[in-house]
C-alpha cells in the first residue's frame, strides 16, 4: 500500500514538474509588425504638383497592435492614422484640416515607400514618398 502511495506521489510530482517546465519556458515572440515602421524618417516626396523633402515621425497608436500614427504626412503638420499588415501599410481615406489623404505602401529594411493620394474639393495630387529611417 505504501509503495502505491509513494509511486502515485512520484508520478504526480513528475507530471507537475513537466507541466511547469513546459509552461514556464518563454518563447521568443516576434515583435509586432508595426515596430519596423516606428521612428523618424526623412521623406523625399515626388508629386504631380512638385517635389519636397521633409521628415515624418511614426508612432504607435493606442488603438491596437496593428495601428500607427504618421505625423507630418505631406509636410502638412497633421497626424494621419494607418494600419499595418506584415510589411505593408494602409492609410485609409481621412480628412485632415480640409484635405483628404489615402494611400498604401510597404517597408523593406530602413526604406518605407508610400503612394499617397491627396485631394481637396477642387484639386488632387498623387505622390510617391521614399522615406528613409534616420
Amino acid at each position: 500500500m505504501k509503495n502505491q502511495t509513494l509511486l502515485k506521489t512520484i508520478f504526480f510530482l513528475l507530471v507537475a514538474g513537466t507541466i511547469n517546465l513546459l509552461t514556464s519556458c518563454d518563447k521568443d515572440e516576434d515583435p509586432p509588425a508595426r515596430d519596423q515602421f516606428l521612428g523618424v524618417f526623412t521623406v523625399v516626396e515626388s508629386c504631380g504638383s512638385g517635389n519636397d523633402t521633409y521628415e515624418i515621425i511614426i508612432l504607435e497608436s493606442g488603438t491596437n497592435a496593428n495601428a500607427i500614427i504618421i505625423n507630418n504626412l505631406y509636410d502638412w503638420e497633421e497626424s494621419a492614422s494607418a494600419s499595418i499588415s506584415g510589411n505593408n501599410v494602409t492609410i485609409p481615406s481621412q480628412l485632415l484640416d480640409g484635405i483628404t489623404f489615402s494611400g498604401s505602401g510597404s517597408i523593406s529594411g530602413n526604406t518605407l515607400t508610400i503612394n499617397l493620394s491627396v485631394s481637396t474639393g477642387d484639386a488632387s495630387d498623387n505622390c510617391n514618398l521614399i522615406c528613409t529611417r534616420k
